[in-house]
């Protein structure tokens, strides 16, 4: 069986379709290797990112301050020591009916540079925007849950 980035979602709660192909275009982008630009672009201008322990605030197009552009870093850092990812998000959990605001669980196999291989489980808050300048969905704000332990681990291999 093929990978896919579908998830399901809860019965009897409606969910925008451009919101549901955003979620499967980011996990996609986020395995992609040197897909920095498009990664980045799946953010606000000011969106906040924590990965872990890690809090970023905006990226770098080019306009804004230096700063500011630790979503950015952060990606680049992200596969420092990664050669491959694939994430697998079984289910995203809607807030009510015609939200923006989820809450998504998956895990993330890795291979890392090293020729390891690590799987990580994760947990998520997200929060999207559709941008009035170019009708993009957008994160606004993504926070990333996961054992700090696990990551520090394969990182040293």
């Amino acid at each position: 069986m093929s990978h896919t980035y579908k998830s399901e979602y809860p019965s009897g709660l409606t969910t925008d379709p451009e919101i549901v192909q955003f979620f499967e275009d980011f996990y996609k982008t986020s395995d992609t290797p040197g897909a920095h630009d498009q990664y980045v672009d799946l953010f606000a201008k000011d969106a906040t990112f924590i990965l872990a322990s890690k809090h970023c605030v905006g990226h770098d197009d080019g306009s804004i301050t230096k700063n500011q552009a630790e979503i950015t870093t952060t990606r680049h850092g992200m596969w420092t020591a990664v050669a491959s990812r694939k994430h697998s998000i079984p289910k995203i959990f809607p807030f009510g009916n015609g939200t923006n605001e989820f809450m998504l669980y998956g895990s993330v196999a890795l291979g890392l540079k090293n020729g390891a291989e690590a799987e990580v489980d994760w947990a998520a808050r997200a929060e999207v925007l559709k941008s009035p300048s170019d009708g993009k969905w957008r994160m606004s704000f993504y926070q990333v849950y996961l054992d700090t332990g696990a990551t520090a681990a394969y990182a040293k291999k």
